[in-house]
């Protein structure tokens, strides 16, 4: 940092005040402003006042990249810096990692995006790996500060400002842990309480400059909200990682269907040569019976009659060939298809890995946590060979990271204090995972000291979070919601991570962006449990087509166990589990197996057929407003919603519940037949 000059901090100050007239002035063009910006910048920094003149420089570009709020924010930063340099203080506040003024993340180039979040992420898998490193802490702590380093100079380079900002902050935290075993060990535990942070800066670096910016000060509110109604995962913006093998079979399939479009290729010719062949034929023909002439009782010329024997000749080996040709597309069509078919399952497993991957990850995290806190803890994985989708695994594994670290550092307790309690010394932590319909959810659980409620009954009423009266009327599940304000703690120290619910902010915004939610349930003294429920990224699923209220809609048929005819059975149908209808008599039924004891029972107006099809992610309003599973690109360009039995299941049950009266007596009438069964 530059020496602050005491001679040209009068000046500095005189020049401030003289530009802010400028920023103030309603007449004054954007050229001006930026000019006045600009001078101010250079005049910080030569007087001394680095994070001023840093700040103007974020605000300067954010005013070049057409940012309307820069300009308010930046005549508000040089009134604050006049009032504070001419009290003898400091310009800008600067407490890292508490985000300084202007900090906001900027859009990067498309054509670097890609490779700079995968460098990121692999360096972020090897700063995770030497966390997990209890035997060398000074090799470990140092390969942590390389990596540190190589992600701020990746940042700066593609204008990440807020991952490098963060990272020049954390470098300075580690840069002691270099030097000794006992100060590496420092170091350790300090990077393992910014880890979700910084995790959280490559995924949203909105969510983690909001919840830097909240711990902080709560009273914050210059930061733009993390989720934002149409925000939503791009395709476009992830990577995958896929095995050397599977790319060569799906290439090896798709080279099959470059052989046979070279057949068809070849074909094409011959075709139109017998098209030619067939019109002179035609044209043949047509002469010999005009050779031929009226019928006459002594026959026909012998040239009419050689014309039509060659004709006729020339036709049936021109038959032959067709039929032959027509063989050899019926055989190729098949391989083609059966090409494709393969082809397409390869992409498909490609897109797809199980959750064992990232549970292991967590689990290396948690037992390396728990050895540094002097904790004894069991993981238990259930649920690994769950098959999702790769870039879902990847954006789960950051908020899964999190809660179950939280579970270790402010849950279980230490051995001595679990032999006090009765307790196995040796804690529990098990990581769950089930698919029910198109959603995945995965529960972390402790068997550690859980939450006082009571505790944040009271935390809330004094921070002011709730009145008294609504805190003494809330259930536990909505106290324990709570712990995902940012800055909420159930502890009385003021650490940046201290308390249960720190991280977890960051780790509900992440979920949330994947349009899934996080819940917290807890037993005092017996402890706590985050599920994590998300919707299946996209991908190819088996479908069954049906039609209800004049819509054909995609039901999931992992479910369907049954198809029948409507004998007078009161159903929901499914038209109005979609739409503010009332309930209507279905000429078809559709029995769910849901993994209950009774079936549900879905009514339909038409079924059709059951194929795979692709299925392509919604946005987050249209995730909002039913049980849809994803969208359906069909053959004639238009677009199906396909449809989640499992999210449906509430709604068909809350219209059986409506009161109708008896079934109708008499048997509906026999629909007509579907297009196809």
């Amino acid at each position: 940092m530059t020496t602050r000059d005491p001679e040209l901090l009068p000046l500095l100050i005189a020049e401030l005040s003289r530009h802010l007239v400028t920023l103030e002035g309603v007449d004054e063009t954007l050229e001006a402003v930026r000019r006045a910006v600009h001078a101010l910048k250079g005049s910080a920094g030569l007087a001394g006042e680095a994070e001023l003149s840093q700040a103007l420089a974020r605000l300067e570009r954010r005013m070049r990249d057409g940012d309307d709020r820069a300009r308010a924010e930046t005549a508000a930063v040089v009134t604050l810096a006049v009032e504070r340099l001419s009290a003898g203080k400091s310009a800008v506040i600067a407490s890292w990692p508490e985000p300084p003024t202007g900090l906001l993340p900027r859009s990067l180039d498309p054509s670097m995006r890609v490779q700079y979040a995968a460098e990121v992420q692999d360096r972020i898998a090897q700063i995770d790996g030497a966390l997990a490193d209890d035997q060398n802490p000074l090799e470990a702590a140092a390969e942590i500060y390389r990596h540190i380093h190589t992600i701020k100079g990746a940042a700066s380079a593609v204008g990440d400002e807020p991952m490098s900002w963060f990272c020049h902050g954390l470098e300075e935290r580690l840069r002691p842990g270099t030097t000794s075993t006992e100060a590496a060990r420092g170091a350790l535990l300090e990077m393992s309480d910014y880890r979700a942070v910084l995790g959280a800066f490559l995924d949203d670096p909105d969510a983690a400059l909001l919840s830097l910016a909240g711990r902080q000060n709560p009273t914050r509110k210059s930061l733009r909200p993390s989720i934002r109604p149409d925000d939503d995962l791009r395709p476009d913006d992830a990577t995958i990682r896929i095995a050397t093998g599977a790319v060569d079979r799906v290439l090896d399939q798709l080279a099959i269907v470059s052989v046979i479009q070279d057949r068809l290729m070849q074909r094409a010719p011959r075709a139109q040569r017998n098209g030619r062949m067939s019109r002179k034929l035609r044209a043949e023909l047509t002469e010999a019976l005009r050779l031929i002439g009226p019928p006459r009782p002594w026959g026909a010329p012998a040239a009419a009659l050689r014309r039509v024997e060659a004709a006729a000749s020339a036709l049936s080996a021109m038959a032959d060939e067709m039929e032959t040709a027509s063989q050899e597309i019926k055989s190729d069509s098949l391989l083609l298809k059966e090409s494709t078919t393969s082809a397409r399952a390869g992409l498909s497993q490609m897109r797809e890995t199980k959750v064992a991957g990232i549970f292991r990850r967590i689990a290396s995290a948690v037992e390396a946590e728990a050895r540094r806190a002097g904790k004894l803890v069991r993981v238990s994985l259930r649920g690994a060979e769950e098959i999702v989708d790769r870039r879902l695994a990847e954006h789960l594994f950051e908020p899964l990271l999190q809660i179950a670290r939280n579970s270790v550092a402010h849950g279980i307790e230490t051995p001595d204090v679990r032999t006090a309690l009765v307790k196995d010394q040796v804690a529990s932590v098990q990581i769950a995972a089930r698919r029910v319909g198109s959603r995945l959810v995965v529960s972390i659980s402790d068997d550690g000291a859980g939450v006082d409620v009571d505790v944040i009954r009271e935390r809330a009423v004094s921070a002011g979070n709730v009145t008294a009266s609504l805190a003494q009327a809330a259930d536990d599940n909505t106290l324990l919601g709570l712990l995902f304000l940012p800055g909420f703690s159930t502890r009385d120290s003021s650490d940046l991570l201290a308390g249960r619910g720190i991280g977890l902010d960051i780790a509900l915004l992440s979920v949330q962006r994947l349009g899934g939610t996080i819940r917290l349930s807890s037993k005092q003294g017996r402890g706590f449990e985050a599920t994590v429920e998300v919707p299946i990224e996209s991908g190819f699923a088996r479908v069954l087509w049906v039609t209800a209220a004049d819509r054909t809609y995609a039901l999931l048929a992992d479910a369907a166990r049954k198809v029948d005819l409507n004998e007078g059975l009161r159903v929901a149908h499914l038209g109005a589990c979609l739409d503010a209808r009332p309930n209507m008599p279905a000429p078809y039924v559709v029995e769910l197996d849901l993994g209950e004891t009774q079936p549900l029972l879905i009514g339909v107006d038409a079924i059709h057929e059951t194929n795979e099809v692709l299925l392509r992610p919604l946005t987050s309003i249209v995730r909002a407003l039913g049980p849809y599973a994803g969208a359906v690109a069909r053959t004639d360009g238009t677009l199906a919603l396909a449809i989640d039995p499992f999210a449906l299941a509430p709604r068909a049950r809350a219209i059986g519940r409506i009161p109708e009266g008896r079934p109708s007596d008499s048997p509906l009438s026999r629909p007509p037949p579907a297009s196809a069964r």
